[in-house]
């Protein structure tokens, strides 16, 4: 099974269902600040709502395989020219 870490080096238990990276958004580059990893994609959904910081990201998957694949897109998207340029107009 492939194992990546998080933006913070963090190993993700098998159990994780859901990732929300606190981020700071400046000069074009998203900054993962803090993170919560969950063993409940509900609850991780719910932190990421209540959370009053838009440049925050959330991830989430059934299974661990899923969240995986979900999170290495993430990763990509946070250094990708284009998805960044959408984010700052969103923000």
């Amino acid at each position: 099974m492939k194992q990546i870490k998080t933006k913070l080096g963090t190993t993700i238990p098998e159990t994780t269902r859901g990732i929300v990276y606190l981020c700071e958004f400046k000069n074009m580059t998203l900054i993962v600040t803090n993170e919560i990893l969950c063993d409940n994609a509900g609850v991780a959904l719910n932190l990421y709502a209540e959370i009053p910081n838009p440049e925050s990201q959330l991830v989430m998957g059934k299974t661990y395989e899923e969240l995986i694949s979900n999170l290495e897109l993430l990763h990509k998207n946070m250094i990708n020219e284009h998805w960044l340029l959408t984010l700052s107009e969103e923000l």
